[in-house]
C-alpha cells in the first residue's frame, strides 16, 4: 500500500525503510513544519536554569527539540529522559546518554519517574502545551518548567495527495489540523497515530479506521 505519513520534514528520517520492512511505500507529507519559538523568552529562561544545574530531570519529547536545544546548550550533570529510542539517539549525538520512555503517556511518565518531591523537571518540547503531563509530574510532587523549543506553523496540504494513496497517518492532533483533511475524503483508510490525535479527529467529525497506540511501528502493525 501507498500510504501518506503527516511527518515534520526534520522527524521522517528513516519512516521509508520502517514502511519498506511492512511491505508499504510511505509518502511523506509535512502538513506541519518548525518555526521558532513564537516567544523566545521561556527557552533562554529554560537555558540559563539548564547551564546553572538547577534542573534535576531533563525531558525531551522530540528528536527535533534536543537538535534545537543542544545547539544552544549542551548541559551537564543533569538526568536525561527521551521520549522514544530516536530521541535518545539524538541525545548520544552530542555525546551524552539518556534514559528511554517507550511509550509517550502521562500516567506511564509519572509511573516511571515515581517520587518527583523537592526534583525540578524541565520539558523541553513543541509550542503544544500537554496539560495532562505537567499535572500527572506536579502530582508526584515536582517542580515543572515548560519550554518551547520550537513552534508548529501549518505547511502543506494534504488534499492534492490523497487521490495518490492508499491510506493516511495522522502521527499527531496538530498535524492533522493543519492538513486540510475532511470527512468527504472517505475513499482511504484513516489511521490515528493514537488516542489524541483520533480524538482531535473525532471533533471534526472523522472516526479513525485504526487508532495506534503513539507508534508507526504499531499502526503498521494493526494494518496487517
Amino acid at each position: 500500500m501507498k500510504i501518506a505519513v503527516t511527518k515534520l520534514a526534520e522527524k521522517s528520517e528513516g519512516i521509508p525503510e520502517l514502511f519498506q520492512r511492512f511491505g508499504h511505500e510511505a509518502i511523506i507529507i509535512p502538513t506541519m513544519r518548525a518555526a521558532p519559538p513564537t516567544n523566545p523568552a521561556p527557552l533562554l529562561h529554560f537555558a540559563e536554569m539548564a547551564s546553572k544545574g538547577e534542573l534535576d530531570i531533563l525531558i525531551f519529547t522530540s528528536a527535533l527539540g534536543v537538535d534545537i536545544f543542544f545547539k544552544k546548550l549542551i548541559p551537564k550533570n543533569v538526568r536525561i529522559v527521551s521520549v522514544g529510542p530516536k530521541t535518545a539517539d539524538k541525545v548520544e549525538e552530542y555525546g551524552l546518554r539518556s534514559e528511554v520512555i517507550g511509550k509517550f503517556s502521562s500516567g506511564h511518565f509519572a509511573e516511571y519517574l515515581g517520587d518527583l518531591r523537592g526534583k525540578t523537571v524541565g520539558i523541553a518540547r513543541a509550542e503544544v502545551p500537554n496539560i495532562e503531563l505537567t499535572a500527572s509530574l506536579r502530582a508526584k510532587g515536582a517542580r515543572v518548567i515548560e519550554a518551547p523549543v520550537y513552534s508548529l506553523v501549518p505547511g502543506k496540504s494534504i488534499a492534492g495527495t490523497l487521490k495518490e494513496v492508499d491510506a493516511v497517518i495522522f502521527t499527531s492532533a496538530k498535524s492533522f489540523e493543519f492538513s486540510g483533511f475532511n470527512s468527504k475524503m472517505e475513499n482511504i483508510k484513516v489511521i490515528a497515530i493514537g488516542q489524541k490525535t483520533a480524538n482531535a479527529m473525532r471533533k471534526h467529525g472523522i472516526e479513525p479506521d485504526i487508532v495506534g497506540n503513539g507508534t508507526l511501528e504499531n499502526c503498521l502493525s494493526l494494518m496487517s
